[in-house]
């Protein structure tokens, strides 16, 4: 799903435009700057004397209730089988029981969790091969069986739930060698669609959205040398429409999604060449209308890391967060918004670190946050930074002193999770809450 208490009300600045480095930026002087989140003190997620693995996710109901999810390992058997596991913490109470989803025995791991409006879920994730999905519901029970998704092997499985509670479940099935951009529905019952192709893949994920109508946009590459996307909901899958096309020398990844109320969506991804910088770019694509022109969000002479981060609320205004590399020893954060009509925000540096994430609620009051320092050196702090409806950025808070590879989720009306793995070891999975 898509923080803050004594969020903005007032309208969005209009903004002077000068160039720099080759991107458009925008001045924003006026932009209201979000009030400072309030946070819980850190919860303890995973079960004691287990190992948890560094890709603990979260999804945040429009009640503010958070179903985390994580892969984890009893330390004490004879053998550590990594198993998911997920646990409820209600946004007026405490941590519910922990639900473990997956067998003992096959590997089991990364671990993807989408919510509805009631805080029915989805959680998918590989498992010895396979691509496999369970629901929970709002209560934090488990719903049906434990359903085999994938008809082959399968790789790198994501999902959304829309508003009603239906989850779309995208991931890379493995045919004959090569790769195949497959999908399914998995109801709330627990019960499962045929599988249906939607083209040829790459070993990447594939990114994918959803508006409150229940229309889904999925966008992936092509061998990774094509961008394309689809719109999808059940009974329709929609023409295939290339958002870039293959080149000589070029390789695209690394894409994500973001979809406002009616289906209008922004894509961003990752353009890497033999014999240049790593480009980051972004493509509106309105639900009625022609593809938006190409948008160079980082400018040229930036020396890209791998990871960038995308959200937009309901009104489509989006924010990207991305890491580069600014010396041998050190990787900086930086965001920027890209409003509904395409017009691209300031460049601001949000601090040092790597792994960017970002969340939006409906109004586009959102959260920033990264580990801290980026490679070479091993992530040790948790950073957290508000950001409002204006698309400003306010004061870094410091969430863990122990922590790596944190992720974000919001409400609709403002709630938000944190989740991260505990740097020291027994390596545990750790989050906080904030308005």
């Amino acid at each position: 799903m898509q923080f803050l208490k004594g969020k903005s009300l007032m309208g969005k600045p209009v903004a002077a435009a000068i160039a720099f480095g080759g991107v458009l930026l925008l001045g924003a002087s006026t932009a209201v700057q979000p009030a400072e989140a309030v946070w819980t003190g850190t919860y303890g997620i995973s079960a004691s004397g287990w190992t948890a693995t560094d890709s603990p996710t979260v999804a945040v109901d429009r009640q503010g209730d958070s179903l985390l999810a994580w892969t984890a390992c009893e330390a004490a058997a004879s053998a550590c089988y990594h198993q998911v596991q997920v646990r409820l913490k209600s946004a007026t109470g405490g941590l519910g029981p922990i639900r473990t989803l997956s067998p003992l025995g096959p590997t089991a791991n990364w671990p993807e969790v989408a919510t509805d409006d009631d805080g029915d879920s989805a959680v998918v994730w590989e498992q010895d091969g396979r691509v496999v999905g369970r629901r929970v519901s709002a209560s934090g029970a488990l719903v049906g069986p434990l359903r085999t998704l994938s008809n082959t092997a399968g790789t790198n499985p994501n999902v959304v739930v829309e508003p009603a509670g239906r989850a779309l479940v995208v991931w890379n099935d493995i045919r004959s060698g090569s790769f195949v951009t497959t999908a399914r529905f998995l109801y709330k019952d627990g019960t499962v669609s045929n599988a249906f192709t939607l083209g040829s893949g790459a070993a990447d994920q594939p990114a994918v959205g959803i508006d409150r109508n229940g229309l889904a946009v999925v966008a992936w590459t092509e061998s990774n040398t094509t961008v394309v996307a689809r719109r999808v909901k059940p009974g329709y899958i929609g023409p295939r429409t290339v958002f870039l096309g293959a080149s000589s020398g070029v390789g695209y990844g690394r894409v994500n999604v973001g979809v406002d109320r009616d289906g209008d969506a922004v894509v961003s991804l990752r353009r890497a060449h033999s014999s240049e910088p790593a480009r980051l770019w972004a493509r509106r694509w309105p639900r009625t209308g022609a593809l938006g022109p190409v948008m160079l969000l980082a400018p040229t002479t930036d020396n890209l890391t791998f990871y960038h981060s995308l959200a937009s609320d309901l009104e489509g205004d989006s924010m990207v967060i991305w890491s580069r590399r600014s010396s041998s020893t050190q990787t900086d954060v930086f965001g920027r918004r890209i409003t509904r009509t395409g017009a691209l925000g300031a460049i601001t540096r949000l601090g040092v670190g790597d792994r960017p994430r970002v969340a939006l609620d409906d109004d586009g009051n959102g959260l920033a946050v990264w580990h801290s320092p980026g490679p070479p050196y091993d992530a040790t702090r948790v950073f957290a930074r508000p950001i409002s409806t204006a698309g400003a950025f306010g004061v870094t808070a410091t969430l863990s002193t122990d922590g790596r590879v944190p992720r974000v989720d919001a409400s609709p009306g403002g709630n938000f999770a944190v989740v991260w793995q505990q740097k020291s070891y027994p390596y545990t999975t750790r989050a906080r809450f904030g308005h």
